[in-house]
């Protein structure tokens, strides 16, 4: 049987067939499917062969690894960072004022330094006509152990304010 009268049978069996039909068209959208996926797998190794490929996913692995690596660092020394803002002082507030009466230039000082937590230092210089006294009360939580004028509860709160 030579190849003409084979396409001839099949034809004529295809009209009278349908598990024939069913066959071949399962068989030809095999066909298009593998053509398909051959041309996806050519685009993806244009240029290059499979080997060089799987040596490309390889590198990238590595890379994420390392990328992965360096984030946990980050993040650690992030942490370290932040802990560290927290001690540091942030709250400043410079309040100037005339302490006595008939004394101009408001010469005299309150300064507060705090960080977070309301902690650390207030400094007081009074300008007197012949001296000048400077007092250090410390701040713990934006209260103090010793007696404040207004002007250093005043400071306070104004160093408060700016950490918020």
């Amino acid at each position: 049987m030579d190849f003409e009268s084979l396409i001839t049978a099949l034809l004529t069996r295809l009209s009278t067939d349908p598990l024939l039909d069913i066959v071949l068209a399962l068989l030809f959208v095999s066909f298009i499917t593998i053509f398909l996926l051959s041309r996806r797998v050519s685009a993806l190794t244009r240029g290059q062969s499979g080997a060089s490929l799987e040596s490309t996913i390889t590198s990238l692995a590595g890379r994420v690894e390392a990328l992965e690596g360096h984030g946990k660092t980050t993040e650690v020394a992030l942490n370290n960072i932040d802990e560290r803002l927290q001690s540091a002082l942030r709250g400043v507030s410079v309040r100037r004022y005339d302490p006595f009466d008939g004394a101009g230039g408001q010469q005299s000082f309150s300064t507060t330094l705090l960080n977070e937590a309301g902690d650390g230092i207030v400094l007081s210089g009074i300008h007197a006509r012949d001296s000048v006294r400077v007092y250090a009360k410390e701040v713990t939580a934006f209260q103090s152990d010793r007696e404040l004028s207004e002007d250093e509860a005043q400071s306070i709160k104004d160093a408060k304010k700016r950490l918020q």
